[in-house]
């Protein structure tokens, strides 16, 4: 009644009101009570004589230690007004959530999350749908994004742990490598940055197929011509130091997916619609192309760094939560019209079935954007190359550079060697990504957790060894 809405307060200033709180409810709770035959007797006696009689209720006054009831509203009420003015804290808000004035809010981190999952991987959906099916594929995506909220979850719980026990840990965890080595160990942060280092390396080279088999479309070159082509462009992308200026250009990279994927529909649209073509599940394929809907929706590495930035990091999941949804269905649609419009032969870059100018400009657009993106994706494999060799600081010139352009070569060797934009990114979003996802979250609450539940706990290790099946059968396939 006190202090409606107001659910922490300091704790001197409650100690310092707990007397006279007890003593205001003991006068409510006695002048609600129905007089008994003493008090009625006292009632009826004269004023004169009741004024010397002492009354039950300044006897139960007296017992509780206030000595003058008269006036202990206006005093409470007085005091009510210097705590208003007393800064609140959240008590049971662990420090990691903590607002971070300054920060973004969350739309722009729903935007962060839709930007990580939706990019050039979009282009392969169409050839996931006419693989596994219209209806299959949509409800493992939905699946694929639901088991991703519980990752998520997982992770923010493990974090939660650690930093309650060592606040220490809070700068450490806002990387997904350093939150592996609070929650798991050394080891288990080595492991992550494994891959990590592999994930990149696979985009590195799913990057060079999709540029290559995209320009082949425009120029009368064939792509593994083009890959060789393209290497010393990326090569020397790897060589900037500073990525100011590119990261200006790459801000267009998500008005050129959506346009690419906008001018895909149309096109396609306008082919008709041949639902038979594609079933509504195969079973047989789901191995090759999960990893499509893997690499799109299991991108967990780059959520602790958006999370730290926003104002209200206890926000995240939710807008988390909304970003995985608006990708799904943004996801599902695309990928059906494309592969029913397309056909069974439609290509793993469904923007090379696209012919005509306007179709070239977007292409190339395209083109742009992912060699533009290039040196800010590699980034995160140069630093982990560098800190394995003590840190660029320790590092000759020469020898960075050159490091770097081996990285450069070895993608562009695995691009000629598995030439399908595809096959790709199934072999990377179902190893690596789905390592990152399925694997190591679970593993980072289970080492940090005393309190799991039988079949939560349970859940947890068929996770992981849906993670780890995943991972073979991509492999094997």
């Amino acid at each position: 009644a006190i202090f409606p809405g107001r659910n922490h307060i300091p704790l001197c200033t409650s100690i310092a009101m707990q007397s006279a709180i007890s003593a205001h409810q003991t006068l409510r709770v006695v002048a609600r009570r129905p007089a008994s035959n003493t008090t009625r007797a006292v009632a009826a006696k004269p004023l004169s004589a009741r004024r010397a009689a002492p009354s039950r209720l300044a006897a139960r006054v007296s017992q509780s230690t206030v000595a003058q009831p008269i006036g202990l509203g206006s005093q409470i009420c007085a005091l009510r007004k210097r705590v208003k003015s007393v800064p609140r804290f959240d008590t049971t808000c662990n420090a990691a959530t903590a607002t971070n004035p300054g920060g973004i809010s969350e739309s722009a981190a729903m935007a962060n999350v839709i930007k990580s999952i939706m990019g050039a991987g979009c282009f392969a959906l169409p050839w996931a749908f006419a693989k596994t099916g219209t209806v299959f594929t949509t409800g493992y995506m939905i699946l694929a994004a639901l088991q991703c909220l519980y990752c998520l979850k997982c992770m923010q719980r493990a974090r939660d742990i650690v930093v309650e026990k060592d606040p220490k840990n809070i700068e450490l965890t806002k990387s997904y490598a350093g939150l592996a080595i609070a929650s798991i160990g050394p080891i288990g942060g080595n492991l992550t940055q494994l891959m990590v280092f592999v994930c990149i390396f696979g985009i590195a080279a799913a990057y060079l197929v999709f540029i290559a088999s995209t320009l082949a479309t425009i120029v009368p070159y064939s792509q593994n011509d083009l890959i060789m082509a393209i290497t010393p462009v990326m090569v020397a992308l790897s060589w900037l130091r500073s990525l100011a200026g590119v990261s200006i250009i790459s801000i267009f990279g998500n008005v050129s997916v959506v346009l690419g994927m906008f001018a895909v529909l149309v096109y396609a649209s306008q082919l008709g619609f041949n639902w038979a073509a594609i079933p509504a599940m195969n079973l047989a394929t789901f191995p090759a192309a999960f990893g499509s809907v893997a690499f799109l929706f299991f991108v967990h590495f780059t959520m602790p760094p958006i999370e730290s930035s926003m104002e209200e990091p206890k926000e995240f999941f939710g807008a988390s939560a909304k970003a995985f949804a608006v990708s799904t269905v943004i996801s599902s649609i695309f990928g059906i019209i494309g592969a029913v419009c397309f056909g069974p032969s439609v290509s793993s870059v469904v923007i090379t079935m696209m012919s005509g100018t306007p179709a070239a400009a977007v292409k190339l657009l395209l083109c742009v954007n992912l060699l533009c993106t290039f040196p800010i994706v590699a980034a995160g494999a140069f630093q982990i190359i560098e800190k394995v060799m003590g840190g660029a600081e320790n590092m000759a010139a020469p020898l960075i550079y050159g490091l770097r352009s081996l990285f450069v070569v070895a993608a562009a060797t695995s691009a000629i060697a598995i030439p399908s934009f595809g096959k790709l990114l199934g072999l990377v979003g179902g190893v690596s990504c789905t390592a990152l996802t399925l694997c190591f979250p679970p593993v980072m609450l289970l080492c940090t957790a005393k309190d799991i539940s039988l079949p939560e706990k349970l859940y947890l290790y068929a996770t992981i060894i849906a993670g780890v099946a995943i991972a073979g059968g991509s492999i094997v396939s």
